[in-house]
Formats: structure tokens, C-alpha cells, sequence
């Protein structure tokens, strides 16, 4: 049988449409990618995230007297199943060598979790999906929790890279604050005297990095962490008189003094 001219293009058009749709089915499939492709049904591995908008939580744990050793089972039962749940990317977790809190309890030890989560969607799921889980119930009954939240970088637009926060032999210090706690606050004044106490620190010998944070479940909740090179830094900074003495290191710290605090070994 003959095909008319017509036919035979529409035939061609046809085959070619296929072909054309085809090749538009691969691409990123993953909601949560920046590159995601609602069109596509085969995955090609050019997924990418935004590391922008991602989460970190941060828990800090003081021990229950007689506790230590179930204390250390239970978070490394909890961290395992943690870390195995889609889009949580990185835990860390440090022991303090000095700390102090509200309740003045400096006996018992002090640990630091922060866990890196891809957006705040993931970490309400995660939390409300292991919050019941056996391993949490047996975790959460070794400690007191003197500190917890979730929190982004204060400056828009940082990426989040919880395994380049302290290494090896660093110390990190780490600095609660309320901002409601805090008589007559002003926002302009907190962030001046804050940051003219921050120079002051970044020229200090043995002082790395500086990060601050703000925290997504309450606006009044704010931390500074601040990475020395070694403990040796840290005390010979902490004990310096010329710095102890800087009128903008008294300023920040009379105006506003920290909720609570922590020294930290990776």
C-alpha cells in the first residue's frame, strides 16, 4: 500500500516528537535538589542542593549523675539511626572541658550535638519521626537537655558545611544568648557592640573562625561560636589583660553577658 505524502509526514513528525520526548525524561529527580526536573522520570545524577537555606541543630547535653557509660551507648545508637534518614548530611558531637549554665551545675560532664539537616521541612520530619523511636527514649533519659534548637547562619546567603565547623585538635566556644532576657534591648546597639567586640577577636593569635548563628524556632535565641587553633590559643586569649581590657570587649560583655557557655573538643 502506498502511503500518501501527508501520512509519511505525519508519521515523521511523530517519530521524531518521540525521540524529542524521550531525552527529556532524564534529569534531576529529587524534590529537594535546586536542579529538580518535574518532567523527568530517569535520574541522571546531576542532582545539586542548596546549601543556603540548610539547618543545623544544636544540643547541648549535661550528663545524669551515674549515667556517663549509658549515656555514650545511647547517643551512638540514636547518632546511627540519626544520620541513616534522607537529607541529614553530618553530626558532629564534642566534649566540653569547661562550661557554665544558669544552674550554676558545672559537676557533671557537657556535650555538644549539632547535626546538619538539608532545609527545616527535614528536620520537623526527622524529629518527628525518631522523637517516639526506642533509641531516642533511651538516649533522652541519660542527660538533661541545657540548650536546644534549630538555627541558620545570621548573614542571608551562607553556605552551611557542619564538617568544616572545629577539627582535630581545635577548641570551639560556644555562647548562648537570650535577647529577651536582656533589660531595654536594643537590636542596633546588640549588633554594634557585638560585632566591635568581634574585630577585636579576629585579630587575636590562634583564633580560626567565627560563626554566628540565629535560630529558626525562637527570634530571641542567638549563638556564637568562636574555633581556636588549640587549647593553649584559647587560654593564652582568655588570659590576655590587653584584651580582657579592650573597651569593646567590656562593652559587648557588661551589655551582654552570655545566657550560657561552653568550651568544646572535637
Amino acid at each position: 500500500m502506498k502511503l500518501a505524502p501527508f501520512a509519511f509526514i505525519g508519521l515523521l513528525l511523530l517519530t521524531v516528537s518521540c525521540f524529542q520526548s524521550c531525552e527529556d525524561k532524564e534529569g534531576c529527580t529529587d524534590p529537594k535538589a535546586s536542579n529538580y526536573n518535574a518532567e523527568a522520570l530517569d535520574d541522571d545524577g546531576t542532582c545539586t542542593f542548596d546549601k543556603t537555606d540548610d539547618i543545623v541543630e544544636i544540643a547541648i547535653r549535661q550528663v545524669k549523675t551515674g549515667q556517663e557509660s549509658a549515656f555514650e551507648t545511647a547517643r551512638a545508637n540514636f547518632i546511627s539511626l540519626l544520620t541513616q534518614q534522607d537529607y541529614v548530611y553530618n553530626d558532629r558531637e564534642y566534649g566540653s572541658f569547661y562550661h557554665f549554665n544558669p544552674a550554676q551545675d558545672t559537676a557533671r560532664q557537657v556535650f555538644i550535638g549539632m547535626t546538619q539537616y538539608e532545609d527545616l521541612e527535614t528536620f520537623q520530619e526527622v524529629g518527628n519521626e525518631l522523637g517516639a523511636s526506642a533509641e531516642a527514649a533511651a538516649f533522652f533519659s541519660t542527660f538533661d537537655m541545657l540548650a536546644f534548637t534549630a538555627m541558620k547562619p545570621i548573614k542571608a546567603g551562607t553556605a552551611v558545611e557542619l564538617t568544616q565547623v572545629a577539627r582535630s585538635g581545635q577548641i570551639l566556644e560556644v555562647a548562648v544568648r537570650d535577647l529577651s532576657l536582656y533589660s531595654n534591648f536594643d537590636q542596633a546597639d546588640y549588633e554594634a557592640k557585638r560585632d566591635a567586640f568581634l574585630a577585636v577577636l579576629a585579630q587575636q593569635p590562634g583564633r580560626v573562625a567565627e560563626y554566628q548563628w540565629q535560630s529558626v524556632l525562637d527570634p530571641n535565641l542567638v549563638i556564637g561560636m568562636t574555633v581556636y587553633e588549640s587549647q593553649q590559643a584559647f587560654f593564652q586569649i582568655g588570659s590576655n589583660p590587653e584584651f580582657l581590657g579592650n573597651p569593646d570587649v567590656v562593652a559587648f560583655f557588661t551589655a551582654y553577658p552570655p545566657t550560657m557557655g561552653a568550651r568544646f573538643v572535637p
